[in-house]
């Protein structure tokens, strides 16, 4: 019975997948665990095939999970030893309960399971489809990877399957069909697991695409209020500064009329708070400057140290949209760490390397963000479903203008460093 055992190992392993894909994020791309945790469950059923032993398969199977779940999936060990132990749990029980309702609804024993080819495929497909209800309801009440949830119409398309091939099989039991009809049987039992298993993997890779372009339209949206919000505090900023300027003027008038030193002292108070007024960066790049004043002004609010030095580059080659998402996002998560952080410092540098515009921010964070071994920086986030994309956003700019970024940490001084380069 190698075909049905075959198709059998194969419903497994498309259940075990769709479970991990549902309850962990990805490592690594979707078809690429999926061709690869294919490969991995063949193993399995050799090992089955030639050991022919119900305990080496488990064991197979319990390896399989867990080093799928570890290698694949962001899973720790605790939880791939849980998913692991569940799995085959879950697949144990629904093989043994489906025997047991087969035996004691027509009489027979369990040998009935194998009885034939036919009727051991059929009874395979029952308890896959048992499988797969407990792996979806379980999968319900887990923490999810996002903010998915599978609909309960989702789940009752299974149940509804489920009790349709127990009818088939009762009904075929009872009545000698021809091969011909066994097959056409067989094949439609096949047709309709596969079908409910790829239209719930189909069903989370649209659910996870819905999310991203929901994150990037969010993403897009925050960009365009903050730049709206950018030129009305230029505009609120320019008035400002236009009346600081007159009163200081007038300021110094009174002062030069003055012989009082007790209103002296109050005059000159009075311009040094005025000075405070006046822009603080003055690049000759309206949106650079806004964006600078404000980040001086978050920081002196939160009591982080911030420096710039854009003196030498003022980014007139980048778009203000574009100027604002790198900027935004990439300041943004500086002041975040740096508040995290004993030295509570950030630093803002723009400059010129070859033919290349190039932006470097640096702030204090205490421990290593890029110690998983990754190219991005671990988030100190509370949400961490919804971080990221404000780097993705950045990468996508990026690509625009044939650029790049790069992210390392100095363990010494505990800087982290965020070098972005711009073609000219």
């Amino acid at each position: 019975m190698i075909l049905p055992a075959a198709i059998a190992h194969l419903c497994e392993y498309f259940i075990c997948f769709l479970f991990f894909n549902t309850v962990f994020q990805h490592k690594k791309k979707y078809f690429t665990t999926a061709l690869c945790g294919l490969i991995m469950y063949i193993v399995v059923f050799l090992i089955y095939m030639l050991l022919d032993s119900p305990v080496a398969n488990i064991i197979a199977g319990l390896v399989f999970n867990f080093l799928f779940g570890i290698i694949f999936y962001k899973c720790k060990i605790r939880n791939a030893v849980f998913c692991s132990l569940f799995l085959i749990a879950a697949l144990t029980a629904s093989e043994f309960i489906v025997m047991a309702v087969a035996s004691l609804s027509n009489g027979s024993g369990i040998d009935t399971y194998n009885s034939s080819e036919y009727s051991f495929l059929l009874m395979s497909l029952i308890s896959r489809m048992l499988f797969l209800i407990i792996v979806l309801l379980v999968g319900k009440i887990l923490p999810k990877k996002a903010t998915e949830k599978t609909p309960v119409f989702l789940i009752l398309f299974p149940v509804a399957s489920l009790i349709t091939l127990y009818a088939v099989w009762s009904v075929s039991s009872k009545f000698n069909i021809s091969k011909q009809d066994s097959l056409l049987i067989t094949i439609a039992s096949m047709s309709v697991i596969a079908s409910i298993i790829f239209t719930y993997i189909f069903y989370s890779k649209t659910e996870k695409k819905l999310e991203e372009l929901y994150k990037a339209q969010t993403e897009a949206e925050k960009i365009k209020t903050d730049l709206a919000y950018y030129n009305i505090l230029e505009q609120q900023n320019s008035n400002l500064r236009a009346y600081a300027h007159d009163t200081k003027n007038h300021l110094s008038a009174i002062k030069n009329l003055n012989n009082d030193p007790e209103i002296e002292m109050h005059i000159s108070q009075m311009s040094e708070r005025l000075a405070e007024y006046s822009k603080v960066c003055h690049s000759g790049n309206h949106t650079l400057d806004v964006v600078v004043d404000k980040y001086v002004a978050e920081c002196k609010i939160n009591e982080l140290s911030f420096m710039f030095d854009i003196k030498n580059n003022n980014l007139a080659n980048i778009e203000p949209y574009d100027t604002v998402t790198i900027l935004g996002n990439l300041l943004d998560n500086a002041l975040e760490a740096a508040k995290n952080s004993a030295q509570k410092t950030i630093s803002f540098e723009t400059d010129y390397r070859n033919d290349f515009s190039v932006i470097i921010i640096s702030n204090s964070y205490d421990t290593n963000p890029l110690s998983d071994g990754k190219s991005l920086p671990i988030t100190t986030k509370a949400n961490k479903q919804l971080h990221g994309y404000g780097l993705k956003s950045v990468r996508n700019i990026l690509k625009k203008y044939n650029g790049d970024i790069s992210f390392d940490y100095d363990n010494e001084s505990k800087i982290f460093v965020v070098t972005v380069m711009i073609d000219k």
